[in-house]
């Protein structure tokens, strides 16, 4: 396959299939690592001479097919003769972090991240198990970057997902981290949760992870990950039908909170800004402890309360 003299431009899907296979695209058509540009961005925007190439849908089988290869190969070419495995060190340590750095970087959003692991898998492969000396280069920083913020947002989607209870029994949260993690803390709320079936959807990226509670005889049951429409995914946050107690539970927690709360944060106090540090203000929205409504106009205490305590 011939290249075009000013270079491609290939665009991907945001995913860590999308952007990987992408990567193995590159690879099969011999294409030297100068020659090549990847993005996510849907309305690409090439440099002057680049031509804009899109390439398949990531979902294809044989794009899933071609990600893994690459994946799978990389991991290998890191870890073979790697001096921290030798010495016993790695899985207990290193566990093939390398590679697995992969999967957040991939979670995270903004342009630059397709790129960057493009980069990333290119230096891996000429470098080999060097890799781990070479955490200095641009390349690697990079992509240590991308995914201490997946991580960091993984660890603000543990502290501040609330749930409300619906009236079928099952739990809704509404969610809108800065990166894709619902696949990567679903086991969380499975654990959190127990037997309770619950969903959480995040309108940014148009996922939504499920879990149908325990089975049978107190099994473990199933939770999945997916990637609705727009149109399904409005409705599911547009839901108000929940449980006759719900109110009363906003109520309940907002007051302890309140109860529990240091003095000195308001806007025109220094706590304010400590606030924000550690409880970023985008997340407000859907703190059931900072939203004024919560606790106004419950004067009815459901029977299951009222002899509470």
């Amino acid at each position: 396959m011939a290249l075009p003299s000013g270079g491609v431009l290939l665009g991907c899907h945001h995913s860590l299939e999308g952007i990987v296979g992408a990567v193995g695209i590159g690879y099969l058509a011999h294409a030297p690592a100068d020659m090549i540009r990847i993005t996510t961005n849907p309305a690409p925007q090439p440099r002057f001479g680049e031509t804009v190439v899109m390439a398949p849908d990531a979902r294809r089988d044989d794009m899933v097919a071609l990600a893994t290869r690459v994946y799978r190969g990389f991991e290998r070419c890191v870890s073979a003769g790697c001096r921290f495995k030798r010495k016993g060190l790695c899985p207990a340590t290193c566990d093939s972090a390398c590679a697995r750095k992969l999967v957040y970087a991939a979670a995270c959003d903004g342009d630059e991240v397709a790129e960057a692991i493009h980069r990333y898998l290119r230096l891996g492969f000429s470098e080999g198990p060097r890799m781990r000396d070479l955490v200095s280069r641009g390349e690697f920083a990079q992509l240590d970057d991308l995914a201490r913020r997946t991580l960091s947002e993984c660890e603000r989607t543990r502290q501040f997902v609330r749930f409300s209870e619906l009236r079928d029994g099952s739990f809704l949260a509404v969610f809108r981290p800065q990166a894709d993690t619902l696949p990567l803390t679903i086991k969380h709320f499975i654990a959190r949760m127990g037997d309770e079936r619950f969903c959480i959807v995040d309108p940014v990226h148009g996922t939504a992870a499920f879990y149908d509670g325990c089975g049978l005889r107190g099994k473990r049951g199933s939770h999945a990950i997916a990637r609705l429409d727009r149109e399904l995914i409005d409705r599911l946050v547009q839901r108000d039908d929940y449980a006759a107690d719900e109110h009363y539970v906003r109520a309940m927690w907002k007051r302890f909170y309140d109860s529990l709360a240091l003095p000195g944060r308001g806007k025109d106090d220094r706590g304010y800004d400590l606030r924000m540090h550690w409880m970023p203000k985008r997340y407000w929205g859907g703190l059931t402890e900072l939203d004024p409504g919560s606790d106004a106009g419950v004067d009815h205490v459901p029977r299951r309360y009222a002899n509470a305590g």
